[in-house]
């Protein structure tokens, strides 16, 4: 397993950051564009939930996980003390979530708020 970590500040111009190291990753897992494009969707929905529409004080760390199958991505916020996040998803982004990734949350790491996702490598069908 190959790991690559990545702290930015806690705004919302940095999520952009994010999906560029996760499609960049991505590839070297040989994922289909379309998949690649899904990865992208998922992680700007959980990442842009952590730092909020306007941003926060502190900072958001990706790791970024890469195994022969799939990508793990666990991002975990490290705000100021008392920054209010939201911790459910609407809706519609679990709908978006279930769609274009394998398995994705919102949830508390290491007692920060923070998100996890997976985008597995689709099966080889019909190869020898």
């Amino acid at each position: 397993m190959d790991q690559v970590t990545l702290r930015i500040p806690a705004e919302p111009a940095y999520v952009q950051v994010i999906r560029l190291i996760a499609a960049g990753l991505a590839s070297r897992l040989k994922l289909t564009l379309e998949d690649i494009d899904d990865l992208r969707i998922a992680v700007d929905e959980l990442a842009t939930y952590l730092v909020g529409l306007h941003g926060r004080e502190g900072t958001l760390e990706v790791h970024f996980m890469l195994h022969d199958d799939r990508i793990e991505i666990q991002g975990r916020g490290d705000f100021a003390e008392g920054a209010k996040v939201r911790t459910d998803l609407t809706e519609l982004s679990r709908i978006i979530l279930e769609t274009v990734a394998d398995s994705a949350s919102l949830q508390a790491i290491d007692g920060a708020p923070g998100f996890a996702l997976t985008k597995k490598r689709p099966s080889e069908v019909g190869l020898s």
